[in-house]
């Protein structure tokens, strides 16, 4: 097999499909739209996170405050931005051998607490933000992560 990450090409077999009209350009087949679908489902995995952590910092911002609203919404994107970093991680490597992904999820996964261990030490001892609503929001935003894992048809 060959291919350069667009496409995957058998070796012996024609690199394009035949065109079914006359002047039809020829088009790539196989696996060229498995990066596109990653990357979609990563935008929208991040995207529902972020929409969550919106949501909850919206009513603790009603309910308890300013600051409350803060810790919720910072919690949430805490969420968000290490569910971007896995899926920019574990996807980098396109249509690859079992090797070269299961390092690249693992990495991605590595990448992801590091972060999440990194931005909640700072959120909590530097920021000194409230607790109980940056866990809600953190919450709250792995509740967007679910959701969009959810297959639409």
């Amino acid at each position: 097999m060959t291919g350069d990450g667009s496409y995957v090409q058998i070796e012996g077999s024609a690199p394009f499909a035949t065109p079914i009209c006359v002047g039809a350009d020829p088009v790539p087949f196989a696996m060229s739209d498995v990066l596109v679908r990653g990357n979609r489902l990563v935008v929208r995995v991040v995207l529902l996170q972020a929409g969550c952590a919106v949501l909850v910092a919206s009513v603790f911002l009603v309910l308890k405050g300013a600051s409350a609203g803060f810790a919720a919404l910072v919690g949430g994107l805490i969420v968000a931005l290490g569910s971007a970093l896995f899926g920019w991680r574990a996807f980098k490597p396109g249509v690859a051998g079992a090797a070269t992904l299961n390092a690249a999820m693992y990495g991605g996964v590595a990448l992801k607490w590091l972060w999440f261990i990194l931005a909640l030490y700072v959120a909590l001892a530097r920021l000194k933000l409230e607790g109980a609503p940056l866990l809600i929001g953190v919450v709250a935003a792995q509740l967007g992560y679910w959701l969009g894992l959810i297959r639409r048809k």
